[in-house]
């Protein structure tokens, strides 16, 4: 007895945007479509989900990021086929965090979070900054340690 087997599907596309406003386009339009099909759905859900955490935290442009978070805080808004059935709840949260931490470092003028570690690490400070602080810093201790610091890297520049 022959069972039946769909047809073998075929491999994803490769990534039809380039920036997180090309993506939100691409979804709109996608939404438009009242295809009810399962390739439709497919699509759909596939390009909803080529959106990482990666792809939001390469993001440059806040204006994309606010379109962006307006989608996710609207997922269960009633569109066909929306970004409630691409993603679990669990997954739009944590979409969602990252997108409004992405908006947050940008609006600080950030490239990319602090990086993790004490609260002043004398080797995490630039050159201009150790020298600024030894000038005007009002704890003798620190100071000190700011001192050796510089005198660390005096020995490390001549070998």
């Amino acid at each position: 007895m022959k069972s039946y087997r769909p047809a073998a599907r075929k491999a994803a596309k490769p990534f039809a945007w380039e920036s997180m406003g090309a993506w939100v386009r691409l979804m709109h339009r996608l939404f438009a479509l009242e295809t009810p099909s399962s390739e439709h759905y497919q699509r759909t859900r596939e390009t909803a989900r080529a959106l990482t955490v990666e792809r939001i935290r390469e993001c440059r442009h806040d204006d994309d990021l606010a379109r962006c978070e307006a989608m996710l805080m609207e997922a269960r808004a009633g569109w066909l086929y929306g970004l409630d059935r691409a993603f679990t709840r669990a997954e739009r949260g944590t979409l969602l965090v990252e997108v409004r931490n992405r908006r947050q470092l940008l609006a600080l003028g950030r490239q990319a979070p602090k990086p993790k570690g004490a609260r002043m690490d004398p080797r995490c400070l630039p050159d201009d900054a150790l020298k600024r602080l030894i000038q005007s810093h009002a704890d003798v201790a620190v100071v000190d340690r700011l001192r050796r610091e510089r005198e660390r890297r005096a020995v490390e520049r001549r070998g």
